[in-house]
């Protein structure tokens, strides 16, 4: 009687190239968006099940991915923006380093 054996898996992982066709996009880009892989001895891998995730992921950041590489500072769009620099004889912060620093905080007087 010959042996009966059980089907093999679905292969899990995949090498770049296939994991390149699995996501429909070339190595180049498959190398810039930073997919998840694993290191297997000198081996890179990625999971079919790290793919799909990752990708469900990016689809939910939008196409340009603005929700998480380019945050709004609420300063920036109404907020009141604080004045800096410029020739001003007097600002609060040179008052606070001075004073963190242990320096004099005290007015010079104008000689006459």
């Amino acid at each position: 009687m010959e042996k009966e054996s059980l089907p093999l898996p679905p292969i899990r992982c995949l090498s770049k190239e296939e994991a390149s066709r699995y996501l429909g996009i070339g190595l180049t880009l498959l190398a810039e968006l930073g997919v998840p892989s694993i290191k297997l001895g000198r081996r890179l891998v990625y999971d079919v099940v790290d793919l799909n995730t990752w990708l469900e992921e990016y689809k939910r950041c939008g196409r340009a991915r603005k929700e998480t590489l380019w945050p709004v500072k609420p300063a920036s769009t109404g907020g009141q923006i604080p004045a800096t620099g410029g020739s001003m004889l007097f600002y609060q912060t040179a008052n606070d380093y001075e004073k963190a620093l242990g320096l004099k905080t005290e007015k010079k007087q104008k000689r006459s």
